[in-house]
C-alpha cells in the first residue's frame, strides 16, 4: 500500500439486497490509487472492496440506481452524479467497480466531455493485489468527438489518452489550416498533493451525520443538529439554516479533549492552511458574512471563517476569509476578501490558502481573485471553545444557504498548480498543422504544432513552430492563436488574441494582438 494514497474520486452504493444478515443499506467509498476502499457508516469500519462484496453481502447482491461516482478528474461537474455499478467474479477473484454518464458534462455546464465508460478493477493474487482501470470518455475538441483511452498507475492516477492507430483524426481549423493530431492528454497532477486533514464529501445521502472521509488521524464527524433545515441531493446536501440551526463538531465536554485538537496542532506545526469547499450558494444577497466554514466559539472569536458577503451596504457577492493569527484580532481581522461579483449562484469551487509568510490567496474556480498579507502564526489558536461548524456561525445568526458538494482542511497552502488541477484536469495536444493560403509564403506546408486546452479560462491555445526563413535575415519563429466558446454560443471562434515571433537581423521580435476590447 502507497504511504499516501492518492484519491481518485468518491461516490456511494445503495444496497438493495445481498446474501449476508451483515448488509447495511449504503456504503460510502473512495477510489484510491492503492484500490477501492469502502466506509460502513454504522462503525466507521474502512473495509477493501473484497471484504464488502465476499463477507458483508455475502457473494451476491443488488444495488439501487441511486449508486454514483464522482471523478476528481472531472471535479468541476461535481453536481452530476456518474452511475455506478459493482460486480464480484468469486472464481476469478475480482472485483469491478463500473462507472458510466452519457451526457455531455463539463467545467460551467459546457459540453467538454461525454460517453464516460470506465472500468476499476482490483485483483487478487497469492502475492497480493492489482488495481487497473479501462475505459474512455470522449472530448470535444474543435467541433470534432475524439474519444480518448483511459489509464492509470498509482503513481500518475487517472489519465486519459489519444489512440491514433485506432482513431487517426484529422480537425480542420477554418481560416487557419488542417491538423493531423499525434496525441492528446487529459491528466491530473499528483505529485505533491497531500493527504487533508479533514474531509466531507457529503454523500451519506440522508441521517443527520456528514463523516469525515479524510483517513487522518481522529474522524471529527459533523452533526446537522436540525434535519428540516437541510435536504439531501443526489450527491450533495442543500442547507437553508434557521438563525439557530448548525451543521458542526461534536460539543465539549468536560474533562475531554475538544474533537479539533489535533487539526488545530497539525496546523500549528506548519502555520499553513488551505480551505477548499465545492459549494452552490443559494444567492447573492446573504452577507454577515454568512458562515459557509467555521472554526469558532462565537460571533467574535475564531480561527478561521469562509464566508459570503460582508454586512451593511457592502457587497454580499463576494467571498471572505478571516484566519486568526498572533498579530491580528481574536476575529481573524483583517479579512481577505475578493472583488464584488466573484460569487455567483452556481456550483463553484472556492480555495483559500495560508503559507507560513502571511501570504493569503482566494481562488475561484482555480483563478486567483484575491491576495493579501497576514503576517504571525497560529500560536494562539483556541482549542478551548472552538467548534468546527458548516452553514452558521457556532452561536447562530450567521446562517449560509446553498449547496455543499465537497469540504477538505489542509495543514499546508496548496500551491497555484495544484488548485487549478483540483478544479479541472490538464489538457494538452500535439500534432502537424498544415497552414492555408491565408499564411502566404508559408502557405501550404506543415508544422509542428502544440495545444493547451484551458478549461479554467476556457480557451484554446496553439503555438505553430514555423521556424522557416522568409528572406535573408528574416525569419518566421511561431505563430500562435487563441480560441474561445463565448458565452451563449456553441462553437469555437478565435479571440482575435495572437502573437507572431520573427527573427530580423538575427534580433528576435514579437507582434502581439491583444484580446478585442469588450
Amino acid at each position: 500500500m502507497l504511504d499516501n494514497p492518492a484519491i481518485i474520486g468518491n461516490g456511494r452504493i445503495d444496497v438493495i439486497s445481498a446474501n449476508s444478515v451483515l448488509a447495511k443499506p449504503a456504503y460510502l467509498y473512495q477510489i484510491r490509487s492503492d484500490g477501492l476502499k469502502f466506509f460502513d457508516p454504522t462503525n466507521q469500519a474502512v473495509i477493501t472492496a473484497f471484504e464488502l462484496v465476499d463477507k458483508t453481502l455475502g457473494g451476491q447482491f443488488i444495488l439501487a440506481e441511486t449508486s454514483y461516482a464522482q471523478l476528481h478528474i472531472f471535479s468541476a461537474s461535481l453536481d452530476i452524479p456518474f452511475s455506478a455499478s459493482l460486480a464480484y467474479n468469486a472464481e476469478a477473484k475480482e472485483v469491478t467497480l463500473n462507472i458510466v454518464y452519457n451526457d455531455p458534462f463539463g467545467p460551467y455546464s459546457e459540453a467538454v466531455f461525454e460517453g464516460l465508460t470506465l472500468s476499476f478493477l482490483e485483483k487478487k493474487l497469492d502475492t497480493g493485489t492489482i488495481f487497473s482501470a479501462t475505459g474512455e470518455v470522449t472530448i470535444n475538441f474543435i467541433h470534432q468527438s475524439i474519444p480518448l483511452v483511459a489509464d492509470f498507475t498509482p503513481e500518475s492516477g487517472l489519465q486519459f489518452h489519444f489512440d491514433k492507430e485506432k482513431n487517426p483524426s484529422k480537425l480542420v481549423f477554418d481560416d487557419i489550416g488542417s491538423l493531423d493530431l499525434e496525441s492528446l492528454e487529459i491528466k491530473q497532477l499528483q505529485a505533491g498533493i497531500v493527504s487533508p486533514q479533514l474531509l466531507y464529501t457529503f454523500d451519506e445521502g440522508k441521517g443527520e451525520t456528514l463523516y469525515d472521509q479524510s483517513g487522518t488521524g481522529t474522524p471529527i464527524n459533523l452533526t446537522i443538529e436540525d434535519l428540516s433545515t437541510v435536504n439531501w441531493l443526489p450527491s450533495g446536501l442543500a442547507v437553508k439554516p434557521t438563525e439557530q440551526s448548525l451543521i458542526a463538531s461534536p460539543n465539549i465536554k468536560k474533562g475531554k479533549p475538544n474533537p479539533i485538537t489535533e487539526l488545530v496542532a497539525a496546523c500549528q506545526t506548519t502555520h499553513e492552511l488551505t480551505i477548499e469547499a465545492w459549494v452552490k450558494p443559494a444567492n447573492t444577497v446573504q452577507d454577515g458574512p454568512a458562515r459557509i466554514v467555521t472554526l469558532s466559539r462565537n460571533t467574535g472569536r475564531r480561527n478561521f471563517t469562509l464566508g459570503q458577503g460582508l454586512w451593511d451596504d457592502l457587497p454580499s457577492d463576494i467571498f471572505d476569509v478571516r484566519v486568526r493569527t498572533d498579530t491580528s484580532n481574536l476575529n481573524g481581522e483583517p479579512s481577505t476578501t475578493t472583488s464584488a461579483g466573484t460569487l455567483q449562484a452556481e456550483l463553484c469551487q472556492v480555495v483559500f490558502t495560508r503559507h507560513q509568510t502571511g501570504q493569503t490567496k482566494i481562488y475561484v474556480n482555480g483563478l486567483l481573485r484575491a491576495e493579501a498579507l497576514v503576517e504571525g502564526d497560529f500560536s494562539n489558536w483556541d482549542t478551548e471553545l472552538c467548534r468546527l461548524g458548516l452553514a452558521n456561525e457556532i452561536t447562530g445568526n450567521r446562517p449560509w444557504s446553498g449547496g455543499y458538494y465537497r469540504v477538505a482542511i489542509f495543514n499546508r497552502a496548496l500551491d497555484a498548480p495544484e488548485v487549478a488541477t483540483s478544479f479541472a484536469p490538464t489538457i494538452t495536444a500535439q500534432g502537424k498543422m498544415t497552414l492555408d493560403e491565408n499564411f502566404g509564403v508559408v502557405a501550404n506546408e506543415t508544422y509542428d504544432t502544440t495545444f493547451d486546452y484551458n478549461l479554467l479560462e476556457r480557451t484554446l491555445t496553439s503555438q505553430v513552430n514555423i521556424a522557416t526563413e522568409i528572406a535573408p535575415q528574416l525569419s518566421f519563429n511561431t505563430l500562435s492563436l487563441e480560441w474561445n466558446v463565448p458565452p451563449g454560443e456553441t462553437t469555437w471562434q478565435l479571440t482575435g488574441t495572437g502573437q507572431v515571433n520573427l527573427t530580423i537581423f538575427d534580433q528576435p521580435f514579437d507582434f502581439v494582438s491583444p484580446a478585442p476590447s469588450k
